[in-house]
Formats: structure tokens, sequence, C-alpha cells
């Protein structure tokens, strides 16, 4: 029967030996009990009783602790994910403003252009009159001359039929007024 109590001593020390956090299991003297060892069957059986329930208060002491790691993992899993939203949505806002920045910059650059070709355009225009005279010929007046003769003479050398004097319109099919000989 002691060949008995001794085979299973190793164990009952092994699940004795569960340390409970707070230092409670290793109080109450069950080591040195364990240590001196039973006189008597009814003397180890008291023993087992005591290392299972001191082995049961492990089992529940370290289901706790895991449950109170599962739960602490869950706060941190819960935590990084309101970061990584946070991350992202600040990362969205900044993509939305450069987006925004960037429309500005075209509608900027478009309304410059438009206005570059408006000005382009009045230059031109102030440029070139309105009403060019035929023969295309520029805007300025070329002051009356008294036509020889009472005839006007034409750059292709010959004389207007119609003007006795220079003035719009005359030799306009035969190269502008020109001066005469």
């Amino acid at each position: 029967m002691i060949r008995f109590a001794v085979a299973w001593l190793p164990l009952v020390a092994l699940a004795a030996g569960c340390h409970h956090g707070d230092g409670a299991l290793h109080d109450d003297g069950f080591r040195s009990r364990l240590a001196r060892g039973c006189r008597s069957e009814p003397d180890c059986l008291v023993l087992e009783l005591d290392a299972q329930a001191r082995a049961d208060r492990c089992v529940s002491a370290c289901e706790a602790a895991d449950a109170d790691l599962r739960a602490s993992r869950a706060l941190v899993a819960r935590h990084r994910q309101q970061r990584e939203a946070r991350q992202a949505q600040i990362a969205a806002q900044q993509q939305a403003g450069e987006a925004a920045e960037r429309e500005a910059a075209r509608a900027a650059a478009e309304r410059e252009a438009a206005r570059a070709a408006e000005e382009q355009r009045a230059r031109e225009a102030a440029e070139t009159p309105a009403s060019a005279p035929p023969g295309g010929r520029s805007g300025a007046q070329e002051p009356q001359r008294p036509a020889s003769e009472g005839r006007v003479c034409c750059c292709d050398g010959t004389l207007s039929p119609t003007c006795t004097r220079v003035k719009r319109g005359c030799c306009s099919h035969h190269g502008g007024v020109c001066a005469c000989p």
C-alpha cells in the first residue's frame, strides 16, 4: 500500500505545483504535508483530495487567465481596427482634398487659357480693322489728291474711268490709287 501511495506521489506533487498568481496555493502548508508523506491510505487519500482541489483551482485560474488573455486580445484588436479606420478616413480626406485641389487647378488653367485666347482675339481684332478697304490695304485713308487732268491714276497703269478725284473705291479693281505722272 505504501508502494501505491509512493507511485502516485510525484503526480500529486506535479499537480500541486500549479502556481496561483496570488500565492494562496503555497501558503496552505500542503507542500510541507506532501513532503512528510502519509502514514496510511486514508491519510494519503486526504492528501490526494487536497491535491485534486488545488489542481482544480489551478485549472480554474488558468481558464480565467486564458479568458482574460482572449478579452485583452479582443481589446487590442478593437483599438487596432479603430486606429486603422481613422487612418483610412484621414487618407480618404487627404485624397479628396488633393483631388479638389487638382480640379481647382484644372479649372483655373481652363479659365486662364480662355482669358488668354480672348485677349489674343482682342489684340488681333485691334490690329485688323473690322471694315478693311477692298484690295487689302490698311485702314488708314490716303488724303485726297487732285487728279491729273481730272483723272485718277490706278496702280496697274490705267486711269480710273469713273473717278475725277481720289476717294474711297477708286481703282478698287486695278490695285488701288497710285500717283499719276
